[in-house]
């Protein structure tokens, strides 16, 4: 859709969007997006920063059509940058008091801040990529308190206060209190759940003991609903590949004690979400992972459409159901 048609801009901005979005999943490809798709993605950040600078949007499509156009740019610096530089001042002039505003803007600060840093340990990162990261939280920080002055109802905000917590290394006694106000406002903000458990981790302020107990928790807290109880898993998996050495990690999930956390957890899940019948196959490949022949016996008549690829392919799904078959009726 041409800049100068009479349509406008934000009708431009979700035909681009949505186009780009056909085109990719048109192409069927997971690594290299068509150039076209870049163009349209491009096309779409204009239309809507000039949508933005109008400033008569109603504040629930500003929040919704920013979210959208950030979501599939995510992972493009360059774009997510350069989208961020070309609306910050369009949400700050003209949405200068609405919550929704503040937070996509501290989402922002939050996603440029990490971009800076990088994703490597504190000793791989430069001073002045420290610095920026810092700033850039700092921004974040001031943003999402003013959306939280505004609407303390938003469970988005200390959501996004939790990532905060955890950058410039605030204490425990901070977090938890982001992370009590996260869960009183939504109890199935998985999240909120994954933000506390990053935080958790050795490699920040926590250790593999902390994260266990936090995920069991998880998988118990009767308050907690949705895919909470699977943060155990996340935990175990997080462990399994940072935490243990090279040795350990093959038979890792064969431990008794960390199938003793998963299948309680598993089974939590489905009494939760009976309909998330796609979740078996989680279920079976760490049954499958940890020897567990008789529940996995169990969950494969469950398991409905099989995705193979997510098996490793049809001949490693066969070869899992064969060897389910063969030790069947083996004690757990």
């Amino acid at each position: 859709m041409e800049k100068g048609s009479a349509y406008p801009n934000v009708r431009k901005f979700y035909v681009s969007l949505r186009t780009a979005e056909q085109v990719w999943y048109s192409a069927m490809q997971t690594t290299n997006i068509p150039p076209e798709v870049h163009n349209l993605r491009r096309h779409a950040m204009v239309f809507l920063a000039d949508a933005l600078k109008e400033g008569d949007m109603p504040i629930g499509e500003v929040d919704e059509a920013c979210h959208a156009m950030f979501g599939v740019i995510e992972n493009n610096q360059k774009q997510y940058e350069d989208f961020f530089d070309s609306i910050e001042n369009s949400l700050s002039k003209n949405w200068p008091d609405e919550a929704s505003a503040c937070l996509v803007k501290g989402e922002a600060y939050i996603k440029k801040a990490w971009f800076a840093r990088g994703n490597g340990y504190a000793n791989t990162v430069t001073a002045e990529r420290f610095k920026l990261f810092k700033e850039h939280l700092t921004a974040a920080e001031a943003a999402l308190n003013h959306a939280w002055q505004l609407n303390p109802g938003d469970s988005r905000i200390p959501v996004k206060m939790l990532t905060v917590a955890m950058g410039q290394g605030q204490g425990r006694d901070q977090m938890e209190l982001w992370f009590g106000r996260a869960m009183k406002l939504d109890p199935n903000s998985y999240e909120a759940c994954s933000a506390k458990l990053f935080y958790l981790e050795p490699k920040w302020y926590g250790s593999t003991a902390a994260m266990l107990a936090f995920g069991r928790e998880c998988a118990t807290n009767q308050a907690w609903g949705g895919h909470i109880p699977l943060i155990i898993l996340d935990a175990h998996k997080s462990i399994q590949r940072q935490y243990v050495d090279g040795s350990q990690k093959n038979d890792y999930w064969k431990q008794p004690e960390v199938w003793s956390d998963l299948k309680p957890a598993f089974d939590r899940f489905f009494e939760l979400n009976p309909e998330a019948i796609s979740w078996y196959h989680d279920y079976a490949w760490y049954a499958y992972r940890a020897g567990q022949w008789d529940t996995l016996n169990k969950i494969i008549p469950k398991l409905g459409p099989i995705n193979y690829p997510y098996f490793g392919g049809k001949d490693e799904f066969d070869k899992m159901v064969r060897l389910a078959k063969e030790h069947s009726g083996q004690p757990k």
